[in-house]
């Protein structure tokens, strides 16, 4: 599962990240890029980078379109305590920017009106 960069190019995958906060922030990942960034043998699995989008306190998980169903590259799931660990100190976090949740998803606090 842990498929370095350098073969999702070779075998011509399609990547996309997506933000955790569902503000419509999702693109395909230009994997060539970051091969040069970051080497060939980089791996996207269990990484969270921050959304790109200006002012979003997103962060961005990536998932494999390459194949019939799309596949998250992740190894996290509920099973596991640093699952819960991640998602409790996101929550902490999101809330401690004023962000709350209304029927299962991320809403951004409330703007205030100009004077």
């Amino acid at each position: 599962m842990s498929e370095p960069i350098s073969r999702m190019i070779d075998r011509g995958a399609k990547v996309r990240w997506h933000c955790d906060l569902g503000e419509g922030h999702y693109g395909d990942v230009d994997l060539k890029r970051i091969a040069m960034a970051k080497g060939g043998d980089y791996v996207l699995i269990n990484k969270r980078p921050p959304c790109r989008i200006p002012g979003c306190p997103g962060i961005v998980t990536f998932a494999d379109y390459s194949r019939v169903y799309w596949q998250k590259l992740e190894t996290f799931s509920d099973r596991d305590p640093e699952w819960w660990a991640f998602n409790d100190q996101r929550r902490a976090e999101l809330q401690a920017l004023g962000w709350r949740v209304e029927m299962g998803k991320w809403v951004a606090p409330e703007k205030e009106a100009p004077a």
